[in-house]
């Protein structure tokens, strides 16, 4: 029976984990598919600070992040699965890159690899298991996704529909890894913690002597 309960908790973190990276995952790719490149220096400026530095920082202190804390809980099922991720990801990637999708491989600058963004799948990827563990700073972690998504298109690195596959390629990875650990034993660290509620003190009866 607790077994049992412990399991619902952890599917139901994971559902909101997928349906908060659906719905990011959607206003991202609308706006990948609609939104042109502005053709402004200051803006360009942005997206190149996101598509580079930003992106780095993100993925690499992501990393950190859940790995680091993976370690000091003693949870190396959470160490292993992310940088399963990584390499999942990046395998993927390059070997879609690598059938060379016929129009879909071409970049708007004129390059060649553009088919999915790299960078939108591990984004969204690691937003996704950043949710899972951490789902107070979701808002953050899928913002951070979403602008470095944008930033490819505002770039010229990417087209919307090699960003949207990039999403839904990183949504679907992630997933696939998650839904087999949640039968870890470890798993159980996505139980909600029980808040003890402190007994309040009986008041005191006063007794008067008669006067």
């Amino acid at each position: 029976m607790k077994l049992a309960i412990i399991k619902t908790y952890v599917c139901t973190n994971l559902g909101r984990a997928v349906a908060l990276s659906c719905l990011a995952g959607l206003i991202t790719a609308c706006a990948a598919l609609v939104i042109q490149p502005s053709k402004n220096a200051a803006i360009w400026a942005a997206g190149n600070f996101f598509s580079t530095l930003g992106n780095d920082l993100f993925l690499i202190g992501s990393n950190f992040l859940i790995i680091g804390w993976a370690y000091r809980k003693r949870l190396p099922s959470i160490m292993k699965l992310t940088l399963l991720l990584d390499l999942l990801v990046w395998v993927s990637v390059q070997g879609l890159k690598y059938l060379q999708l016929g129009t879909w491989y071409l970049r708007p600058n004129g390059g060649t690899g553009g088919f999915p963004s790299g960078h939108a799948t591990h984004a969204f990827a690691m937003a996704f298991l950043l949710t899972l563990y951490f789902p107070r700073f979701a808002w953050f972690w899928y913002s951070c996704a979403a602008l470095i998504s944008w930033s490819r298109v505002e770039t010229d690195w990417h087209t919307g529909i090699q960003v949207t596959a990039g999403i839904i390629l990183g949504i679907t990875l992630v997933w696939l890894l998650t839904v087999r650990w949640v039968l870890h034993p470890e798993a159980v660290i996505l139980r909600p913690q029980p808040t003890q509620k402190q007994s309040q003190p009986l008041p005191v009866q006063q007794s008067y002597a008669t006067e």
